[in-house]
């Protein structure tokens, strides 16, 4: 895992970064620069475009990742592969924009008594998926390069940085509604165009086709791969966005809140998204050399060291959150809705639980099947929106979240040990779950010693990680992290 480990601490240390950034943006500047429903509209859009931008690419993402390894070859400029993909690039993009336009009549009358203002810059979806969709593919060349940092940095901070000034720009009426939404766009735009650069850089592309490799490796075979992978990836995000969407027909300003709630959540599953970056592409390389011995190793480490840090995120985030809300001073509307943080969070360690398990499952044989099981399980988490947002509002939206999840990491579960036999988990990972309820029990029943909230969170949050990492270290959970630890500190 040497080319993982060193790829992922970085991404880690980038998405970390990135992430107090957003805290920084989402928590004190948006709210208070951003009206709930202009906040609101921002999130939809992005959500919205993201989520259609999936299916722009025809599966191009999942294609370079198994694919790629075949076609690599700098020497050669990857014999073409480049033009392979910008062609069903293109392609993919025509099909989604004539399908918006067609569809738009029907899709806007579902936000049009609720939440207007998404239906005014719906038009601005169909550029704004061209940009996300393209990112998404140069972000996965770059991944299949093993060069992933730089993807990171842009999306992770620069792209942060930038929404920051522009709402502080904004907010100072330096710019217009209107003005805001086109910058917010842009910034988009501008990490498609470096990300473009830097390929264009650190590598050598051609657009002409290596036909013999291309009869070994037919556009046919690959295609039928990536519009399976396609749906996947499709059903997969739609799992984490769907609530979201189907929200936003209700209020605007519940989209706001929510999706607030949802990033503040989303810190425990960072280190999973930082070691997805790389890792799917070594899994997809393991399996093109049939070394399943390899992908078990993977997938076991990720489990137990993933758990273990989620673990720590979660327990803080429970402790923490109600007085980061108070140090903010967000609107009433985000204080009473606080318990949706603390719903969406058990879904997220629930999700960075199971390691990389999404890899596993896609990028082997068994890929077909898998999206078959991943579909019938977005249905049923939009039937359980559906049915939950009528009921419960933010609250519906978020034990949907949970239920999503905890069904789609099931399945992974059932279907890896059912093919491969893999089952990561051992008496410590249990121990471990129980150190955390334990620890986010403590961090609830521990009386508040001050008036500040920064007091309070900086002594009951140092409480309950104490706790936790003491637990760890006697109970001889995970010896090795904290042998390197003392190496590096007493290191001559």
């Amino acid at each position: 895992m040497g080319v993982i480990k060193r790829q992922g601490i970085k991404n880690t240390i980038i998405t970390y970064i990135g992430i107090i950034i957003g805290a920084v943006n989402i928590i004190f500047i948006q709210p208070k620069l951003l009206t709930e429903e202009e906040l609101g509209l921002t999130r939809l859009l992005y959500d919205f475009a993201y989520l259609i931008g999936l299916a722009v690419p025809l599966g191009l993402p999942n294609i370079i990742v198994k694919y790629f390894p075949f076609f690599k070859d700098k020497e050669n400029k990857h014999n073409g592969f480049a033009g392979f993909v910008l062609l069903i690039f293109l392609f993919g993009f025509i099909i989604s924009a004539v399908t918006l336009l067609v569809f738009k009549p029907t899709i806007t009358s579902y936000y049009v008594e609720d939440a207007a203002l998404f239906v005014n810059y719906f038009s601005f979806i169909i550029p704004f998926t061209f940009i996300v969709s393209a990112i998404t593919i140069t972000t996965a060349y770059c991944q299949a390069l093993f060069k992933s940092t730089i993807p990171s940095f842009l999306n992770d901070i620069c792209l942060r940085l930038g929404t920051v000034l522009i709402t502080i720009l904004y907010f100072n009426k330096v710019i217009s509604l209107d003005e805001y939404v086109y910058f917010f766009i842009g910034l988009y735009a501008i990490e498609l165009l470096i990300i473009i650069i830097y390929i264009l850089m650190v590598d050598k592309i051609s657009f002409t086709p290596n036909k013999a490799l291309f009869q070994k490796y037919s556009a046919k075979q690959m295609l039928r791969f990536g519009l399976l992978l396609c749906l996947a990836s499709f059903a997969s995000i739609a799992l984490r966005k769907i609530d979201v969407i189907i929200l936003g027909t209700t209020d605007l300003k519940l989209v706001a809140v929510y999706t607030t709630a949802i990033f503040i959540a989303s810190f425990i599953e960072v280190p999973l998204g930082a070691l997805e970056r790389i890792s799917h592409t070594k899994i997809a390389d393991s399996f093109a050399k049939n070394n399943l011995t390899e992908i078990e190793k993977i997938y076991k480490d990720s489990v137990k060291y993933l758990l273990l840090i989620g673990g720590f995120l979660f327990i803080g985030i429970n402790t923490c959150t109600k007085y980061v809300y108070e140090i903010g001073k967000l609107p009433d509307s985000y204080h009473d809705c606080i318990n949706v943080v603390y719903i969406v969070s058990i879904g997220a360690l629930i999700n960075i639980s199971t390691g990389i398990n999404s890899a596993i499952m896609f990028y082997s044989k068994h890929y077909l099947l898998g999206t078959i099981l991943l579909v019938i399980t977005l249905v049923i988490t939009i039937l359980l929106n559906v049915f939950l947002i009528p009921l419960f509002g933010i609250y519906g939206a978020a034990i949907a979240s949970v239920a999503a999840t905890l069904i789609y990491n099931l399945v992974k579960f059932v279907f890896i040990y059912r093919k491969f036999k893999f089952q990561p988990y051992t008496s410590r990972s249990f121990l471990i779950l129980l150190i955390i309820v334990v620890c986010s029990f403590v961090g609830y029943i521990f009386p508040e010693i001050s008036n500040n909230s920064f007091v309070n969170l900086l002594v009951k949050g140092s409480i309950v990680a104490t706790i936790y990492i003491a637990a760890i270290y006697q109970l001889k959970l995970a010896p090795e992290i904290f042998n390197a630890i003392k190496l590096r500190v007493f290191k001559k």
